[in-house]
């Protein structure tokens, strides 16, 4: 399945799904997103429906009530979102990404020695 961007509020359902690690019944959303989102059910259930026609999430039936699941992890989604940001914002250069921080002043130097160090375990286990 070739993955899309999520609007912000899907990807807040999807989040509060990736947390539950497996199926969730329905109010599962409105007791997790309760205190960021005030949703209406039409609402909750609307971007519900939305996910699973864009192959995100599964809806099945136990009994009486719904269980949704993931079917995109987060670890998928995420390096779908970390290939595109590098693509469209950095010409998918890694150094470019590395170097627009460091002369931001976003990468402290205790941040430099972390990368260094990840990098060296990394190259390590090659």
């Amino acid at each position: 399945m070739k993955l899309k961007k999520l609007p912000e509020s899907e990807l807040e359902i999807m989040i509060a799904l990736w947390e539950a690690d497996g199926p969730v019944p329905r109010n599962y959303f409105d007791q997790k997103l309760k205190e960021r989102k005030n949703w209406a059910d039409s609402t909750i259930l609307s971007l519900l429906g939305r996910l699973q026609e864009k192959g995100f999430l599964s809806c099945s039936k136990q009994g009486n009530r719904n269980l949704y699941e993931a079917l995109v992890s987060q670890e998928e989604y995420l390096a779908y979102e970390n290939r595109n940001f590098l693509q469209k914002l950095h010409g998918n250069s890694i150094r470019n990404l590395v170097a627009s921080m460091v002369d931001s002043r976003d990468l402290t130097q205790s941040d430099l020695d972390d990368l260094r160090q990840y990098l060296n375990q990394m190259k390590k286990e090659e």
